[in-house]
């Protein structure tokens, strides 16, 4: 009866798992079909130059998010188990402490940048005299912003808790559209960067006004119980303090590369390194689909349930494997003629070999983010900043390196040793701290087919368009009866089976 029992549970998580994911991954998506039309039509009009600090101004506005000192992620799991043991009454001195708490720091941080924005700017970027006081200008803006999307980073985590997610992404649905779509109908007005950046700011603000609204909608409490607890700071800052550390080195580490680009090269060779790295980090939009649902369920669910916890972390990645190995697989071959046929031949002839390097680095992170999540979710962030704490001196040392000598190419090799490098942290810190294996069955053809499949494509990249085609969905065939015959399992199969007679039915 206890295994009918687990089982019964077991699918009721995973239905409910899959439709929130379903709902992450259209919030995803939906930006990322306005981005392949609106980044052509801006490139071609901004000119290589100031489209790489465009791209600069979407990296910036988006790190600022990660200076709410991780308290946003805390406030996920303060909320989901206090929504767990039905305490509910307790939830409201959580948000408005936690909120209050970003809005402070967040606004001295700003007055902060303010004073040193002249020497950033002036001194540290490599940007081009003619631009350098419309970029200024565009910085103070973007520091302005800082409050603002430090606290809807916060009241996003508010929205997760309650496993919301249909909220979540209808509002960054309308962000991620509106963040291309607008600078596009801006641009036929004007190419300031600064009416852009103020564009881009204006959103960021409509968007936290939208967040705060449903916040009140969602607990009527937090309408009522307006209240700051320093008593409460310190439980979120014990938890959240691990995570501040994690929320300033990953953004470093993320945005390192193209930051040092721009200072040691130049800001045309940001969009070269930026422009593939935008697009195949979307695919990290799977991954982080998943894990917005499960990092809330880990933290719920693993003191009562750790086995059933680990069987979800487990079929998470498999998934993400199956689904991303064959897309990679794809964009490594054909990385220059998709490029061309998307941005031209001089476009794709710079950044070809870039886009291949970053994309077999995103299979290896997409795998490593359910063990990060589940580090996390499950109480555990101080191992993971202590990872990031070690792995940052030694990425800047390296990527300011192989800047300085190779190039945006150097760059690229690096990111994707750091995430194959990273994943295999992950994997091991999660199986010793659950004391349970969190991996992928031990197969070894696992190892060494991942390998052979990636040298595979690299042969095949100088071939004439046919064979790369015809090896290709062979490979990928292969991959397919592999994933059925070993990765996958039953309970797997007889889903698969049953929505494929379905749609047959249909």
């Amino acid at each position: 009866m206890s295994n009918f029992v687990n089982k019964s549970s077991d699918s009721s998580s995973l239905k409910v798992i899959a439709k929130n994911s379903i709902y992450n991954l259209f919030g995803y998506i939906l930006p990322l079909l306005v981005a392949l039309v609106a980044i052509p039509v801006l490139l071609s009009n901004l000119g290589t130059e100031k489209f790489g600090l465009l791209n600069l101004a979407w990296i910036i506005i988006g790190y600022f998010g990660f200076f709410d000192l991780g308290v946003g992620r805390a406030l996920t799991k303060i909320v989901a188990e206090k929504i767990g043991a039905n305490s509910y009454s307790d939830i409201p001195v959580f948000f408005w402490t936690s909120i209050f708490f970003m809005m402070t720091f967040s606004f001295f941080l700003s007055i902060l940048l303010f004073f040193l924005s002249d020497k950033i700017v002036f001194s540290y970027l490599k940007i081009p005299q003619g631009l350098q006081e419309e970029t200024l200008l565009a910085f103070y803006l973007l520091i302005f912003s800082i409050p603002i999307v430090s606290t809807t980073a916060g009241m996003k985590g508010f929205f997760e808790a309650y496993q919301r997610f249909d909220v979540v992404n209808i509002i960054r649905v309308a962000l991620g559209i509106s963040s291309f779509l607008v600078p596009v109908i801006v641009i036929f007005f004007t190419q300031s960067l600064f009416w852009i950046v103020l564009s881009l700011v204006f959103i960021r603000l409509v968007i936290w006004i939208v967040y705060l609204i449903q916040s009140l909608n969602l607990n009527n409490d937090i309408r009522k119980k307006i209240s700051f607890d320093f008593t409460v700071v310190k439980q979120i800052f014990k938890l959240s303090s691990w995570m501040t550390v994690s929320n300033f080195t990953v953004p470093l580490i993320v945005y390192l590369d193209r930051i040092l680009i721009a200072s040691l090269v130049s800001s045309a060779a940001v969009a070269y390194y930026s422009t593939p790295y935008e697009v195949i980090t979307k695919l990290l939009i799977i991954p982080s689909a998943l894990t917005a649902v499960l990092f809330p369920t880990f933290a719920a669910n693993y003191l009562r349930d750790a086995a059933g916890t680990i069987r979800l972390s487990v079929k998470a990645m498999k998934y993400i494997f199956i689904l991303l190995l064959p897309v990679i697989l794809i964009v490594v071959i054909f990385s220059f003629e998709l490029l061309s046929l998307w941005l031209g031949n001089e476009f794709a002839q710079n950044s070809f070999i870039i886009l291949q390097l970053l994309s077999v680095g995103i299979l290896f992170n997409s795998i490593g983010y359910i063990p990060f999540s589940f580090i996390e979710g499950i109480g555990r962030p101080d191992v993971t900043a202590k990872i990031q704490l070690i792995e940052l001196p030694l990425y800047l040392i390296a990527m300011w390196f192989v800047i300085k000598f190779y190039g945006t190419t150097g760059a690229a090799a690096v990111f994707m040793i750091r995430m194959i490098v990273d994943s295999g942290l992950m994997f091991y810190f999660s199986r010793r701290i659950s004391g349970k294996s969190i991996s992928f069955r031990s197969r070894p053809e696992m190892f060494i087919g991942l390998p052979l499949i990636i040298l595979l494509s690299i042969l095949i990249l100088n071939f004439q368009f046919a064979i790369k085609f015809i090896t290709t969905v062979f490979m990928i065939l292969i991959f397919i009866l592999y994933s059925w015959k070993k990765l996958l399992d039953f309970e797997d199969k007889q889903f698969i089976l049953i929505k494929l007679k379905n749609l047959a039915i249909r």
